[in-house]
């Protein structure tokens, strides 16, 4: 081998080190890299918007997460996918170093309860809706692997409402029944001027009303007419899933639901067949707005839960 071939791969080994040493990562990667390829960090997944002083909402761990900050520590509603928990304390740790104190979920299903385990292991207090206790924080229409069930369990249950008063605001909590599912929970700041309704509200997207879980069309209007009495152009409106919204918005949403819901509940007292319903696409006119491609739930899914509900309620059965 000639000194000048030598001296060739000597800078070829070289620059090649140099050019891992620059490479993006390589100044975090303090140990070296397991056997066995490692997911991505989905932390840069999640996406955090401030909605008012101290109130948080991260999106892209499930259901909406919010994280209300303040001198008495911090309160979550709800606590996305399992598999998302990891990124989430990370998330949440990111906009503030206080412990987390409490808990609360607006429904038993995983996509809002995942993280419990994780933020009970820290000390956080869980509250619910009694009936998660029962249904041990699954949803039994999509099982996950939650953990620790007894961690991820409420400590706190209630059948009616609650009050928390902390960080200057009073925070209440409000059971409402056969909404999206029987057991469902809305949580408003009173001085803040905000409102979550979990996934009774979907923003920009038709919802999954879960019947089989004790949901109803009906249940889900009454939850929006009551939250639209009291709340103005002013009011920040966080849905369980989808873009932070308002008051304006959610009324469109309401009306859209009473739209469909009474073109099925004709052709249900019809005794028109879900088929035809669905051939004759009663969400015509809000496709472009709520049945986008990539939402979670299709038009077709929303019209056959809305038939669910109300066939069984026509005359004669």
């Amino acid at each position: 081998m000639t000194k000048g071939c030598s001296r060739i791969r000597f800078f070829a080994r070289a620059l090649t080190a140099y050019a891992l040493f620059c490479a993006p990562g390589f100044l975090h990667a303090q140990s070296p890299a397991p056997a066995a390829p490692k997911a991505p960090d989905p932390i840069a997944e999640l996406r955090v918007q401030n909605v008012r002083t101290g109130l948080n909402v991260i999106a892209g761990a499930g259901g909406n997460v919010v994280v209300w900050s303040g001198v008495d520590g911090l309160v979550l509603v709800d606590t996305g996918v399992a598999t998302s928990s990891v990124a989430l304390v990370d998330a949440v740790t990111r906009i503030s170093a206080a412990p987390v104190r409490f808990v609360i979920n607006t429904n038993s299903h995983a996509d809002h309860t995942g993280g419990n385990e994780a933020f009970a292991r820290k000390g956080a207090v869980v509250i619910g809706r009694e009936s998660l206790r029962e249904q041990g924080g699954r949803d039994p229409a999509a099982p996950g692997d939650i953990g620790d069930a007894l961690l991820a369990l409420p400590v706190i249950t209630t059948n009616d409402t609650m009050a928390l008063h902390l960080n200057g605001d009073r925070l209440d909590i409000v059971h409402v029944a056969d909404a999206h599912t029987s057991a469902d929970i809305v949580v408003r700041w009173n001085d803040a001027d905000v409102v979550d309704l979990g996934d009774i509200y979907w923003s920009g997207q038709y919802p999954d009303i879960n019947v089989e879980s004790g949901g109803s069309l009906a249940g889900t209007v009454a939850a929006i007419e009551a939250v639209l009495a009291r709340s103005n152009a002013r009011t920040v409106v966080i849905p369980g899933h989808g873009p932070v919204s308002n008051r304006a918005e959610l009324a469109a949403y309401r009306d859209m639901l009473v739209a469909v819901g009474r073109k099925v509940r004709e052709a249900v007292e019809q005794g028109v067949g879900v088929e035809d319903v669905l051939e004759a696409k009663p969400t015509a006119d809000f496709d472009a707005r709520f049945g986008h491609p990539g939402a979670l739930v299709t038009p077709d899914e929303f019209v056959r839960s809305v038939y669910r509900d109300l066939a069984p309620k026509r005359p004669g059965r």
